[in-house]
């Protein structure tokens, strides 16, 4: 059985859409120390896969309040050439982009604010974060739905970002015009020990 609730009484959010939405991290039955305190990760029973959950909100526009989920991996079978899994060194990268956009954070920026706002003390810390987001369509198996997912989180170097702001914002696909607020998204305070997965 999939994690994520089916969309079979809707349509999907439109394949390439960018919206601002809010994180909900789903509660799993393991924990993993390297990624801070709480089980927030769940495992396969056939590999070595293991993963979090992420619940997304949609702020905003056409699509506003409407949900779509999505799987972060952070081990596997299969290891990279740093000899890590490279699920986790996807699921690495994938964590400190979400986090860069819930901060309005170019990647390129190196200042010491910029690095303390990376800095979290653990995955629940994901919950409540606002990013931008590039929603796309997974095919369904199995007999299941077709479900949307999470493409990649916009940054503010990326083409298409959009800022938080007041106004409510309007998704499109990339390419399409757009509603964009006028306020830069407000900084997040977050305190704790840098875990080894953020401070890079």
């Amino acid at each position: 059985m999939p994690s994520e609730p089916m969309q079979m009484e809707r349509t999907l959010i439109t394949d390439g859409s960018i919206v601002r939405a809010i994180i909900t991290v789903k509660p799993g039955e393991m924990e993993i120390a390297d990624f801070g305190r709480g089980t927030w990760f769940k495992r396969s029973q056939s590999s070595a896969a293991k993963w979090m959950e992420l619940e997304f909100t949609v702020l905003g526009g056409q699509f506003d309040k409407r949900k779509f989920w999505d799987r972060i991996f952070v081990d596997g079978d299969k290891l990279g050439a740093s000899g890590i899994p490279q699920a986790k060194e996807i699921g690495l990268r994938t964590l400190r982009t979400i986090i860069e956009s819930a901060n309005n954070l170019d990647p390129a920026d190196m200042s010491p604010q910029a690095q303390q706002q990376r800095n979290i003390s653990g995955v629940d810390q994901l919950n409540g974060m606002e990013v931008c987001a590039k929603v796309g369509i997974k095919k369904g198996t199995n007999g299941y739905a077709d479900s949307n997912r999470l493409v990649f989180a916009l940054t503010p170097n990326v083409t298409g970002y959009i800022p938080s702001g007041p106004q409510p914002i309007y998704s499109a696909p990339i390419g399409q015009p757009m509603g964009q607020a006028q306020q830069p998204a407000p900084q997040q305070q977050n305190t704790g020990a840098v875990p080894s997965w953020a401070a890079r």
